[in-house]
């Protein structure tokens, strides 16, 4: 398999779960230090293993660091760790996908981390938006029931289409479609 497409399998866990904007939220900041972190102890792997023992490794690296985050977010934001079900546990992918790559510097997975990042919460922001016609429902999840009465309503009914995957396709191809026209559109203004 390509790592390309092994990056495309990544998508899975923001299709999956980011049908409201706290989920987003909550797996920004899953994968974010996952990422980072991942992406800096990635070098000492190259060093000092190859073949397979460095994908073992790798493995095993990524694995840990999501178990650990899925851990602290049990332990404190428990109803969040619920709705996520199992799928944090899909970012040992995108792990995996920099470990493909061929010299991976140490801010790779920083950039990879903010990149989940800032998709998981577009696609939560605009999934619930569409979706369910509000933002910021169960924020308490997250937020403890300090946040209980936060829910912005945006309108009457949402499009229940896009709370569900397909919906998230949808948008998803919506939103790497108009990424492709800005940057080539800068691309030919230079």
């Amino acid at each position: 398999m390509k790592a390309d497409h092994l990056g495309l399998l990544g998508l899975a866990l923001l299709l999956g779960a980011t049908d409201l904007l706290v989920k987003g939220l909550g797996l920004a900041l899953l994968g974010l230090p996952v990422l980072t972190l991942f992406g800096l102890a990635l070098p000492l792997f190259d060093r000092h293993l190859t073949g397979n023992a460095h994908w073992l490794g790798a493995t095993l690296l990524s694995a840990l660091l999501v178990s650990l985050a899925s851990l602290l977010l049990q332990a404190g934001a428990f109803d969040l760790h619920q709705a996520l079900g199992p799928y944090p546990y899909l970012l040992v992918v995108p792990c995996v996908h920099l470990a493909l790559r061929e010299r991976p510097d140490a801010l790779e997975g920083l950039r990879a981390g903010l990149a989940f990042a800032l998709l998981a919460l577009l696609l939560g922001a605009l999934r619930e938006a569409l979706g369910h016609a509000s933002l910021f429902a169960h924020a308490d999840w997250l937020l403890g029931p300090t946040a209980l009465g936060w829910q912005l309503q945006l309108g009457a009914n949402g499009i229940p289409l896009f709370a569900l995957a397909p919906g998230a396709f949808i948008l998803l191809g919506t939103l790497l479609a108009l990424w492709r026209h800005l940057t080539n559109r800068t691309a030919d203004s230079r």
